[in-house]
């Protein structure tokens, strides 16, 4: 065992001390300061590459915001969702998504409660989402039917549309998922602060959104100090995580009442799925992937060189060219089964 995995279980605890320690922090702010300090924090223009033209699409859950190629290029519609997490937002595809504007219709929204789009309270339920989606592509590409590429727990989101729209899919391609089948999001314990719904907002306000604790969470997750992009990173992230109402549909995602219904919902899922994970994270992802891995009709598993669930963002070169190679396979060299690669 090399010295990596023999600090993987002290890291875990680490991070559990540092959450309690989190918890009992923001109560004794809480009760010092009260509510007075909305969160808000201007949203910097590096959230989307300035080429993109940022447009609006109503949804019976509210509004999105979203990202989109200029030239309207009226190739096969191209979705990208971003993850969850505290300041989660369409700026974790941001270094990869042009890449594709030019043979793709690209689109790259904020999903409802995250980022600049509608952040409402009570969130939205993973079923509202999934209709959301629908709802947002009616709009933008009527009659098409997309590839979508989605991260962490919002591949998901991604699945339950699949089963739930086989005729808008064609293809999911699925980046460190958080398969909420088994248990939810079972990185980084967040989903421990459904245990405490009173007090969760108090932690995410008082610790999760600030800049001190997503700085040390970005150098956790792949990022070096130095390295280009962090700083931009840094400000994005956090002021997207201070943005009012930012917390409702974190935290709704984060607990595991939310993905209740996952397995049921997903025995219609008949769009070939393939995962990316990168080869050098400390995440296990083999439970995850043998929950779905019967589910699915065609699955492949595919390494990346990179080394966390942020790789999108600190090392975008690594995750671009995987899923270059990932979108120029046809669907039907897909096999039943899956393969790794």
């Amino acid at each position: 065992m090399n010295e990596e995995s023999q600090n993987q279980p002290s890291r875990r605890k680490a991070l559990g001390v540092g959450l309690g320690a989190g918890l009992l922090g923001a109560v004794a702010l809480a009760v010092r300061y009260g509510w007075r300090n909305t969160l808000r924090s201007i949203i910097p223009d590096a959230i989307s590459p300035a080429v993109f033209a940022t447009r609006v699409a109503d949804t019976s859950a509210g509004e999105i915001v979203y990202h989109t190629a200029d030239s309207q290029f009226p190739g096969q519609p191209l979705l990208f969702l971003h993850g969850v997490f505290p300041g989660a937002s369409s700026f974790e595809w941001s270094k990869i998504y042009p890449r594709f504007a030019d043979t793709w219709r690209v689109l790259v929204p904020d999903m409802i409660g995250f980022g600049e789009s509608q952040r409402p309270s009570p969130s939205p339920t993973a079923e509202e989402q999934v209709r959301s989606i629908a709802e947002f592509l009616d709009a933008t590409v009527p009659g098409q039917a997309s590839v979508i590429i989605a991260s962490g727990l919002s591949a998901n989101i991604a699945l339950l549309f699949a089963a739930r729209h086989p005729e808008k899919t064609v293809k999911l391609v699925l980046w460190m998922p958080d398969v909420a089948l088994g248990k939810a999001n079972p990185s980084r314990g967040w989903h421990r602060l459904g245990w405490f719904p009173r007090m969760a907002r108090l932690v995410y306000r008082y610790q999760l959104s600030t800049d001190s604790f997503l700085r040390a969470w970005l150098l956790r997750s792949g990022f070096v100090a130095e390295g280009p992009g962090f700083e931009e990173s840094v400000s994005v992230i956090t002021s997207t995580a201070q943005q009012y109402g930012a917390e409702h549909a974190f935290l709704a995602q984060s607990s595991k009442a939310y993905w209740r219904s996952m397995r049921t919902g997903l025995r219609n899922l008949a769009s070939p799925v393939s995962v990316l994970l990168a080869n050098r994270s400390d995440k296990d992802s083999s439970a995850a992937i043998n929950d779905l891995r019967p589910l699915v009709t065609r699955f492949s598993i595919v390494e990346v060189t990179a080394l966390g669930a942020l790789a999108p963002l600190a090392e975008p070169e690594s995750v671009a060219v995987a899923l270059e190679r990932e979108l120029e396979t046809p669907n039907q060299s897909e096999t039943a089964g899956g393969n790794i690669n």
